[in-house]
């Protein structure tokens, strides 16, 4: 057996593991064993941080930190129904395509980064040298959009570390990803006076306060957004809209609509929020009844370990500069190995908002699984796509840490 059918092999057993093993987010403990034991396997020290996040480290003195990562949640399954004749949690494959949840996004992905962290240790095993160190990372609670587990990453857990680049292994079927628009959920809520329903004269329904609110939002705040060049036009929609008490016979006096608000790098959530405040603060203006507020959406969620922190529901903008010279030595890397992938931006956030939109690291997503599938029915990748994922991380790995083989 080639070595490259061997590496196929062992690479399709450990994705149908970690695909059979549920991981929604806040349920992630078994897939971070798993994770934990891989590393451990290699050689690699496993660690885990207080929030649940995994990670291990190959560290070869002075030079370049590249810091590979992806997450370990996935979102829920949907009907059953949609996914026969194939289970969710019960990795399938037929032919060159991998079925399971958590296949495109991400766990494909995450395995092909780890194969090509092992491959990377096993060349230093056998007497290869590099200059720098490789950080191989699994976060936890990525897809509840709050980057709580990037955020306690980057912030604590590796709090000092100079990180050169960061790769994530979201899907960009073989494209290499520079960005994406900002994404925050808005909270819009009216204040009224409840009252019996027969006598709406005397109190002040928050819903039909919040009428123009929504009117604007659909018809004249789109008109006011600007577009960016690369990342596209912004937009502004309400997702959802919540009346309380909400009974029969009476008034409400409350009103919350929920607003999804996408946005480019020359904008802040603080700029962002002012601009609904002063839209919120002309109609109070007009109208000495006018109630009303506007925050960011926030949760207080809890990992695995019972770590908990409160956290905004948004992903910020972020848009990498391909001329960066750690990045165009990603993407020569990708050339010389015959990839010659193309630079997009994603439409979907991910915890590059974090690295790259907060923190300002150098951030690139690198997949070969397919954006289509993400959190599709029937989630699939194509087996022989995914080695390439290997062979291109690996790559970029050899080209930005200077691997010598022996």
């Amino acid at each position: 057996m080639s070595d490259n059918c061997k590496m196929q092999k062992e690479y399709v057993a450990f994705l149908k593991a970690l695909i059979e093993i549920p991981s929604l987010s806040g349920e992630e403990g078994e897939a971070a064993v798993f994770i934990q034991n891989a590393l451990d396997q290699i050689g690699v020290t496993p660690k885990v941080d207080e929030a649940g996040n995994v990670y291990g480290v190959i560290n070869c003195g002075e030079g370049p930190v590249v810091l590979l990562n992806g997450h370990l949640d996935v979102v829920p399954e949907g009907s059953l129904e949609a996914w026969k004749p194939y289970s969710p949690f019960k990795a399938a494959v037929e032919s060159d395509v991998l079925i399971g949840r958590g296949a495109s996004d991400l766990k494909a992905g995450l395995a092909a980064q780890f194969f090509a962290f092992k491959r990377i240790k096993q060349a230093l095993d056998a007497g290869a040298s590099l200059k720098g160190k490789v950080i191989f990372s699994a976060v936890v609670h990525e897809e509840a959009a709050e980057m709580l587990g990037m955020q306690y990453l980057i912030d604590h857990t590796l709090e000092g570390e100079k990180i050169d680049l960061c790769v994530l292994c979201e899907p960009s079927s073989g494209r290499v990803a520079l960005g994406h628009r900002g994404k925050v959920e808005l909270v819009v809520k009216t204040m009224g006076k409840t009252a019996h329903s027969s006598q709406p004269k005397q109190g002040i329904n928050a819903l039909e306060k919040m009428l123009p609110v929504m009117q604007y939002i659909f018809e004249e705040m789109p008109k006011t957004l600007k577009g960016h060049p690369v990342l596209g036009d912004n937009s502004v929609t309400i997702t959802d809209c919540i009346v309380r008490p909400g009974a029969q016979s009476i008034i409400p006096d409350e009103c919350e609509i929920s607003i999804d608000r996408r946005y480019s790098p020359d904008e802040t959530l603080e700029d962002v929020v002012c601009q609904l405040k002063a839209v919120l603060d002309d109609f109070a203006e007009k109208d000495p009844e006018f109630k009303a507020e506007v925050h960011p959406r926030t949760y207080c969620e809890k990992t695995y370990t019972g770590y908990t922190c409160e956290v905004n529901k948004y992903h910020p903008p972020w848009a990498t500069d391909q001329q960066i010279p750690v990045v165009k030595k990603a993407l020569d890397a990708l050339e010389n190995a015959g990839q010659k992938p193309e630079c997009f931006y994603w439409k979907f956030g991910t915890d590059g908002g974090y690295t790259a939109g907060l923190r300002g690291i150098p951030t690139i997503g690198y997949s070969h699984a397919e954006e289509k599938w993400a959190h599709q029915p029937k989630e699939q990748v194509k087996i022989s796509q995914m080695m390439k994922t290997i062979e291109g991380t690996e790559a970029i790995l050899a080209a930005i840490l200077d691997l010598k083989e022996k």
